[in-house]
């Protein structure tokens, strides 16, 4: 009835996603039901698993019904564990798929395994593992979670010492020396310390609390210090050092990135004048998702000057490999792949294409690093060295498929067919590896009652008002446009050709995207086209911008794997329109421009390739251009949307 007619469907704005509702809401759900009236499911489970699923059908609204790809997973999964495999199959499936193993917990709370798989989530995501102490608190293996999750996050444990709440309750009465080490970190100092996240030196010795505490308050020798403890990936309070080790990089690169426009470079990093290379490394990898294309290339030009190892491949050694391929994912996307390829040997080059496809299937779920390689891939020009990774993609694919790990032969299976190659030359039909096809979007999708809607969000950054004047006045003096002011948005719309309604906030007035949002609502009518105007630090507001009517997002620079699967949960059939740099209104305004003409004046559809083919006389002297990837170019999307079966 969430639409309003009782059936055996949820109406969505197409055809297409009314018939995945009917899956996700109905096919899954029956399936589940069939599977709890089998003789071998457990009596004992029977009434738990049926309150679990009642309760959250009976959380689904107007609002939450529309994120398909999170049910569809979701309800996949209840599916899976309904059919009770056994213990192998299980735990298989949930250590593969944590997120979503942490939001079925009811479901196989009471089984065997259930206290190793949650202590293998909290090794992987402790805070997620915290935040969902609820399903398991009343377990008697409750305590042995929250010690894990305090050895891997003590910052996400701090905050319950000294309350009344069940966790510090229960923590409390823990013998683990690691728990009382921090408990003693408390009672001197509370839960306001940032002396927490040193207990790998605290607990080893290298360190009293006091001076833990000292250290702690002089943020540059805090961070030099810390970049040397994250050498070794088996440290305590990895994740607590982690976002410590973010928190200053990100401070560090938002100040370079703010002095973009001074010409002395001395100036414009004077802060990492007295940083190692590796610490400056530190800055690079853990700013990914903010840092400017000129903050990257000066910083990497001043890691490389400094470094003292033989090559990038025995720096790599030397700090265990940390982050090393969002390393060089970014350099890649910045077209700095190539001198950092030239600092090793043959032999380097090998053993390090061998570490970039090694171990993806141990992440727990996190799809981040098969994204990366994804990204390399498509952005490494020697097609020696792309044959070369397509090949360990294959040789790690034989292994996964003979040891018989379903969820790691779908994974390599998936880059190695991105790589041109086929799959199922090794897997037989065994598995099926179906790549999306992302070269157009229908006009049946773009104009779903006749109209095409689009938002574009601009921000109160320092070239919003610029982008946002030069933007709109393509259109104001095009005769086939109509341009109407609204106190903090405009609203432009054809009047000849193809309907197409844009709105765009006005930047100096940022209400304007509330404004907006209360008329989508009220008109029930969401935007098909979204796009991100703004710096990189801004791109999570517009992905909350994004519903299951979105089937195209620009968004500059995306960010990763992150961002992607943030973009793909809010709007399942979007595709990604992304620069590998930070995007610049110079190419935008005309690429945008240039998109809607081609809806207006022909069907309606939007075919990437030929619309790449008119852009490129148009921009090929800007040399931003070459850095902008369409859809059907962007391995890392598709990989994701293969994966996840979208």
């Amino acid at each position: 009835m969430l639409d309003g007619k009782r059936d055996s469907a949820i109406k969505f704005p197409t055809a297409a996603q009314t018939r995945r509702s009917k899956d996700v809401y109905f096919r899954l759900l029956d399936e589940i039901q069939v599977n709890l009236q089998k003789t071998a499911f457990p009596a004992a489970e029977y009434a738990g698993f049926y309150t679990a699923l009642v309760q959250n059908l009976q959380g689904l609204n107007k609002t939450n019904a529309r994120y398909l790809g999170f049910f569809e997973q979701y309800f996949t999964m209840v599916r899976d564990l309904s059919a009770n495999q056994g213990t192998q199959k299980d735990m298989e499936l949930l250590k593969n798929h944590i997120p979503m193993a942490l939001e079925c917990i009811p479901f196989y709370v009471k089984r065997g395994y259930a206290n190793e798989c949650l202590k293998f989530a909290a090794t992987k995501k402790p805070y997620d593992v915290l935040t969902k102490y609820l399903d398991y608190n009343r377990e008697k293996w409750f305590l042995d979670i929250l010690e894990t999750v305090a050895r891997n996050d003590p910052n996400a444990i701090k905050q319950y010492f000294g309350t009344g709440h069940p966790v510090n309750n229960v923590l409390k009465m823990s013998k683990d020396p690691v728990v009382l080490k921090l408990y003693e970190i408390y009672s001197e100092y509370g839960r306001s310390s940032s002396g927490f996240t040193n207990i790998d030196l605290v607990y080893n010795g290298k360190l009293s609390i006091e001076e833990s505490e000292n250290l702690a308050a002089n943020p540059d020798k805090w961070y030099s210090t810390l970049c040397e403890l994250r050498r070794k990936q088996n440290i305590l309070g990895s994740y607590s050092v982690d976002d410590e080790i973010k928190e200053h990089s990100l401070k560090v690169v938002r100040k370079i990135n703010l002095l973009h426009d001074e010409k002395d470079e001395r100036i414009r990093f004077a802060l990492a004048k007295n940083l190692s290379a590796e610490e400056i490394y530190n800055l690079i990898v853990y700013s990914r998702d903010e840092i400017f294309t000129s903050s990257f290339l000066g910083l990497f030009k001043r890691m490389m000057a400094k470094r003292k190892d033989s090559s990038l491949f025995v720096f790599f050694q030397k700090i265990e490999f940390n982050r090393f391929r969002t390393f060089i994912q970014t350099a890649a996307g910045y077209n700095s792949l190539q001198p950092m390829l030239n600092t090793m040997s043959a032999a380097e080059k090998d053993q390090l294409l061998d570490e970039i496809v090694k171990d993806l299937e141990k992440t727990g779920g996190n799809l981040a690093p098969a994204v990366e390689v994804a990204d390399i891939y498509g952005s490494i020009a020697d097609s020696s060295l792309r044959q070369l990774l397509a090949g360990k993609l294959k040789r790690e694919l034989q292994r996964c498929f003979v040891a018989g790990n379903t969820y790691g032969a779908r994974l390599y299976g998936l880059l190695y067919k991105l790589c041109g190659q086929n799959p199922n030359e090794i897997t037989g039909s065994a598995l099926r590896f179906d790549i999306p096809d992302l070269s157009r979007v229908e006009a049946g999708l773009l104009f779903p009652d006749g109209k095409n809607v689009q938002q574009h969000i601009y921000y109160d950054d320092e070239d919003g008002e610029a982008a946002y004047a030069s933007f709109t006045a393509q259109f104001r003096t095009d005769k086939n446009y109509k341009v109407t002011e609204a106190a903090d948005y405009v609203k432009i719309e054809s009047v000849t050709g193809k309907k197409i309604v844009l709105y765009a906030n006005k930047p100096k007035s940022e209400t304007g995207l509330e404004t907006l949002r209360k008329l989508y609502e009220s008109q029930n009518r969401y935007p098909d086209i979204v796009v991100h105007r703004g710096h990189s630090y801004h791109l999570g507001t517009t992905i909350d911008q994004l519903t299951n009517n979105t089937k195209v997002a620009v968004l500059g620079s995306c960010g990763g794997y992150q961002n992607i699967s943030r973009v793909l949960e809010n709007a399942t059939d979007a595709q990604i329109v992304s620069s590998k740099q930070i995007g610049t209104w110079t190419v935008n305004n005309v690429l945008l421009k240039d998109m809607n003409e081609m809806m207006r004046k022909g069907s309606g559809e939007i075919d990437w390739e030929t619309l790449w083919k008119l852009l490129d006389p148009k921009l090929k002297n800007n040399d931003k251009w070459k850095d902008y990837i369409p859809p059907n170019q962007n391995l890392g999307v598709k990989f994701v949307k293969a994966f996840q079966g979208i």
